[in-house]
C-alpha cells in the first residue's frame, strides 16, 4: 500500500543486488517448486508460463477500483495479493526442503 512520500536531501548508497536476473530468487523459476503466488491470484493472472498482464490490469483497474471506491470512499486501485503470504514476501526464500 502506498501512503505517501518522504523527500530528503541526503545521499543513500544503493543496496547491492548480487543476483544475475530478476527471477533468480523465485523458487519456481530457480527450482521448479513453490507456485504460491499462482494460487494467491484471485483472477488466475499468474501461471507457470508467466504473468497475464491484461487480466491483472482489468482486475486492478475495474474490480479493485470499484471495491475501494464503494467500501472506502476514495478513488484508488490496488491488489497485490500475489505478493503477500509468500516465502519471498520479505526475504530471499530458502529452499523448500530447508524450511
Amino acid at each position: 500500500m502506498r501512503v505517501g512520500s518522504v523527500v530528503a536531501e541526503i545521499e543513500i548508497p544503493p543496496t547491492p543486488r548480487p543476483y544475475r536476473n530478476h527471477r533468480e530468487y523465485c523458487l519456481w523459476f530457480s527450482q521448479g517448486t513453490c507456485r504460491k503466488c499462482i494460487r494467491r491470484c484471485p483472477v488466475g493472472a499468474l501461471s507457470e508460463k508467466g504473468h497475464d498482464k491484461i487480466s491483472c490490469m482489468k482486475h486492478v483497474h475495474e474490480t479493485c477500483k470499484r471495491y475501494i471506491s464503494e467500501h472506502y470512499g476514495f478513488d484508488g486501485y490496488a491488489c497485490g495479493l500475489c505478493q503477500t503470504g509468500l516465502p519471498c514476501e520479505s526475504r530471499i526464500p530458502a529452499n523448500e526442503e530447508d524450511e
